[in-house]
């Protein structure tokens, strides 16, 4: 993980993406920094079409209530979407200790 970080508006949680895997997949996560855990909350394969060197960095974002996020991918179409992500029952989940 060492991509496009931020903080949650409650600052407990990090949002981040990682690299490309050898597959072209990329790992959107939350990181609880107290408990030092990892919550993977979705993968996208990122392409590159053919022809072309179109990138398309996921650049996560958090909602100002902290229980959205939004990030961009071209994993449907190939072309540039913004996809919104609902992560509350995860953080939910982690407070309660579940």
């Amino acid at each position: 993980m060492d991509r496009h970080c931020s903080y949650s508006p409650d600052r407990r949680w990090i949002l981040t993406d990682t690299y490309p895997d050898t597959g072209g997949f990329r790992t959107r996560l939350l990181f609880d920094p107290a408990k030092e855990q990892r919550i993977d909350i979705g993968r996208f394969h990122g392409p590159t079409p053919p022809g072309g060197e179109i990138r398309c960095d996921l650049h996560p974002r958090w909602s100002r209530d902290g229980r959205q996020v939004c990030i961009d991918s071209i994993h449907e179409n190939g072309r540039r979407q913004v996809y919104v992500l609902d992560v509350s029952g995860f953080t939910a989940a982690i407070a309660r200790g579940i």
